[in-house]
């Protein structure tokens, strides 16, 4: 079986890594300079952690960057720099919530080096990689990307272009977060004029499946609100860079951006990581003020 190399197993990154390892890959990594929150769950698996990027390059067929969008290019080319040096290095898959435009950077960093290169991105939950995940993939190795992991977790080729798997995600990205930042907006305004319940309900009655995704998506922002910010960002550059409206993208980000300030999963550390109801992040963003200007 395969190696496959996974930088850097946070939330998305371990479970990908608990799938591959269910089904008999070998999965490798390295947690230099990584969070004790990233250490924490590479330990719930049975990764295997190897102490320099260096060596992650010499055992892995392929590696996988799953990381903030913004950290993308630093570790791009970190692995550049690890991995240049050998006769036959491996794939370098990119799947992170960037612009088509970072992903060029990106793919040069790489290629220049003589690592091959391929853009791709998750869409679906991280609590069930197997079931609802798929890896979108574009560019001339995608097949040998699908043959690679495809039995074990759903991949769709986009074509053979770079920069279509990048802009597929943040497309993607930009409706189900919008959603969050419209509602953290007009539930501000609703408990401001007292008619929080009520509106709730009504939103409920009469638009029950956007609600019951907002149920389900709502309940992350607590941790990870900054990050989808960072990608809200990527959509908006997207975006302007093409020629296309980016009001509402620029406006997702910056809702997000004040949600992420509050820091509330570190200010209710009761709460674990995503112990939290929709109405519970509505009622903290309110209380708190965060979108008052």
């Amino acid at each position: 079986m395969p190696t496959i190399g996974i930088l850097y197993p946070g939330d998305m990154g371990h479970n990908v890594a608990r799938v591959l390892l269910e089904d008999g890959f070998s999965v490798v990594t390295t947690l230099a300079g990584r969070s004790e929150r990233t250490r924490r769950l590479a330990a719930s698996t049975t990764i295997e952690v190897l102490d320099s990027l260096r060596h992650v390059c010499e055992r892995a067929d392929l590696v996988i960057s799953i990381i903030p969008p913004a950290a993308a290019i630093a570790v791009a080319t970190d692995f550049a720099a690890a991995a240049a040096h050998l006769a036959h290095p491996p794939l370098y898959v990119d799947a992170n919530a960037i612009s088509p435009m970072t992903t060029q950077e990106v793919g040069a960093i790489i290629t220049q080096a003589g690592i091959p290169y391929l853009d791709a991105c998750i869409i679906g939950p991280a609590r069930d990689v197997r079931g609802r995940c798929t890896f979108h993939v574009s560019g001339p190795d995608a097949q040998r990307f699908e043959e690679c992991i495809g039995t074990s977790i759903k991949t769709h080729q986009l074509g053979d272009r770079i920069g279509q798997a990048s802009a597929f995600k943040i497309a993607f990205s930009g409706l189900n977060k919008g959603l969050a930042a419209l509602l953290f907006e007009l539930t501000a305004a609703g408990k401001e004029f007292g008619f929080l319940d009520g509106l709730l309900q009504t939103y409920t009655a009469l638009l029950p499946g956007i609600m019951q995704a907002l149920e389900w998506l709502v309940p992350t922002y607590p941790l990870h609100a900054a990050r989808r910010a960072d990608e809200m960002a990527e959509l908006a550059d997207m975006l302007e860079h093409y020629g296309f409206s980016s009001v509402m993208a620029s406006g997702a980000r910056d809702t997000l951006a004040a949600v992420g300030k509050l820091r509330l999963a570190e200010r209710h550390p009761e709460r674990g990581e995503q112990d939290w109801t929709m109405r519970e992040v509505i009622e903290a963003i309110a209380r708190d003020g965060a979108l008052r200007r």
